[in-house]
């Protein structure tokens, strides 16, 4: 079937919002998922309600951080979310974390390779979702390619915030750390770009004991699929198994270069250009050749 008459992802199933009017039930933070079952920390004093956390199973399709409403043992509903971070397929979108306000793209200075094309992908995304975004170029102590920095720069320029860490030897992380002392972040990386390591170095004791993942039914090296973890300087942090692909069939193709800074104030000879090489665009003025086709590629595959 040709692209253009497939449907588009349909939107990820929602609870039906709590309403501002306390309801029954306890609240609380959605702070780990596996599976089916989430871990809870339950507000002490919501409802009285006893606080700490607890392993639950949910009747509402919730996702990591959301605030939630806790009735007969169960998780029943969220609240309102403040942004929502989403990825998509042609026919599923999956609400990544919820009530994020910064995404923090981890990738590898020379393993895995850099890839630009998944880094624009994220970067639209945090965009969509109304969320800051800065990328962390870790493992530089195994070297920094001059077309990776160059490609970086580029990025710097548009507004993104640059960091050169080393998780291994635990250097460059202090401005990071600032920066995530403000926000609840979400890492989001290709799988092997360090996210792990980088994590236990700013996160004291993020290293789970068999003890904890037992609690889940689950062996010693078993992945769990997204966890939020408290900074001791401030600041919250969630982590995301890694990526391979970040589809964004969930955005209108009409929309794509608001997500795109260096397009989205650009007037061109037409006000409907979608800036696909129509007479009067001036996307090749402004746009590096490269960032160019990564716009045109999303959008030819927005179609």
């Amino acid at each position: 079937m040709p692209r253009s008459e497939r449907p588009r992802a349909a939107p990820p199933p929602r609870a039906t919002p709590a309403v501002d009017t306390p309801e029954p039930g306890v609240w609380g933070d959605v702070v780990e998922m596996v599976g089916k079952r989430v871990r809870v920390r339950l507000d002490p004093d919501s409802q009285g309600g006893e606080g700490g956390e607890h392993i639950l199973p949910v009747r509402a399709k919730v996702a990591i951080s959301d605030r939630v409403r806790v009735h007969e043992g169960a998780v029943v509903a969220f609240a309102p979310r403040t942004a929502e971070l989403m990825r998509s397929g042609e026919h599923k979108t999956q609400v990544v974390c919820a009530n994020a306000s910064l995404l923090v793209m981890v990738v590898a200075a020379r393993e895995p390779p850099f890839r630009a094309g998944l880094i624009d992908r994220v970067l639209v995304a945090a965009g969509a979702a109304g969320m800051k975004a800065a990328i962390v170029l870790n493992k530089c102590d195994q070297g920094m390619p001059s077309e990776v920095l160059e490609k970086l720069a580029r990025y710097e320029a548009l507004g993104y915030p640059i960091f050169l860490v080393s998780a291994h030897q635990q250097k460059g992380l202090e401005p990071l750390i600032e920066l995530l002392a403000q926000h609840t972040s979400v890492f989001v990386g290709h799988s092997g770009v360090g996210k792990t390591s980088l994590l236990q170095v700013i996160v004291p004791g993020v290293v789970r004991d068999i003890g904890v993942l037992d609690q889940w039914g689950r062996g010693r090296h078993t992945t769990i699929a997204a966890v939020r973890f408290d900074l001791p300087g401030g600041g919250r942090v969630i982590d995301v198994p890694g990526v391979r692909e970040f589809g964004l069939e969930h955005i209108d193709r009409e929309d794509l270069h608001l997500y795109f800074p260096e397009l989205a104030e650009l007037r061109c000879q037409y006000r409907d250009c979608m800036h696909m090489g129509e007479d009067g665009c001036g996307a090749e003025e402004v746009c590096e050749e490269d960032r160019l086709e990564s716009y045109q590629k999303l959008v030819e595959e927005l179609i």
